[in-house]
Parts: C-alpha cells; sequence; structure tokens
C-alpha cells in the first residue's frame, strides 16, 4: 500500500508531466495562425500581385504544406486531435477558396489587392478558427 507521502509525490509528478506536455504542444496552436497568414499572402500573391504565376505558385504552396506537414510530425508533442483540425480547417479553406471565394472575387473584382486580401482572410478563417478552439482546449 502507498503512503498518503507517497500518493501526494506522484500526483505532483502527474502534474508536472501534464504542463510539460501542454507546453510542448502549444505550438501547434501557432502554427494554425501562421497556416491561415500564408495562406492570405499566397492567395493574394497568386491572384492578384501575379496571377499569370498561378500554375508556378501552386506546386510551391504544395510543396510548403508537405514540409510543414513533416516537420509537425517531428515534433516532440502532438496535441491529441491536431491532424483532425488541421485537416478540417484545409478542407475548409480549399473549399471556400474553390468555390465561393475565388470565383466571387475573380469575377467582381479582378486583379484587386484590397479584394484579394480581404477574400483571402476570409477564406483563411478556418485556420484562425481552429486556432481559436485549439487555445480554449
Amino acid at each position: 500500500m502507498t503512503s498518503p507521502e507517497q500518493a501526494r509525490a506522484a500526483l505532483a509528478e502527474a502534474r508536472r508531466v501534464q504542463e510539460r506536455a501542454r507546453r510542448s504542444a502549444r505550438w501547434f496552436t501557432w502554427f494554425l495562425v501562421a497556416t491561415g497568414a500564408v495562406s492570405i499572402a499566397w492567395i493574394t500573391a497568386m491572384e492578384a500581385v501575379w496571377p499569370q504565376g498561378r500554375l508556378a505558385l501552386a506546386p510551391v504552396w504544395a510543396a510548403l504544406f508537405l514540409m510543414a506537414g513533416f516537420w509537425m510530425n517531428r515534433r516532440e508533442a502532438l496535441p491529441l486531435g491536431a491532424g483532425r483540425s488541421l485537416m478540417a480547417a484545409t478542407l475548409t479553406w480549399f473549399a471556400l477558396y474553390l468555390v465561393v471565394v475565388g470565383p466571387v472575387t475573380r469575377w467582381q473584382w479582378g486583379t484587386s489587392v484590397p479584394a484579394w486580401t480581404a477574400a483571402s482572410a476570409i477564406a483563411a478563417l478556418p485556420f484562425f478558427v481552429a486556432a481559436w478552439m485549439r487555445r480554449r482546449a
């Protein structure tokens, strides 16, 4: 049987390990925010700044996203449900850009930088919402 001192020590160790895991996984919130910010810059660059370079910029985005995924999986701690959060945000972002934001902005404003910045910020909302939800958890 364990003594009360051993139980207290075990609880203290559990709290320490829990806090260390929480600190180690805190990076994921900022990863989501950075992904949203980079997607705003990428869409604006691709649609307004250099529209003729779409075919060159799309593979660059895909390569960056793939490298970020590899980097993410090599981290010390990955929060529970991180992959699901990232996948849901990415799919929602892609659907918003492909089906709603992209066609409407291209049709109404052409290559206007302010319009594409605002539109890409709307499309990037899933990343920011996922980061906010993670921060609250």
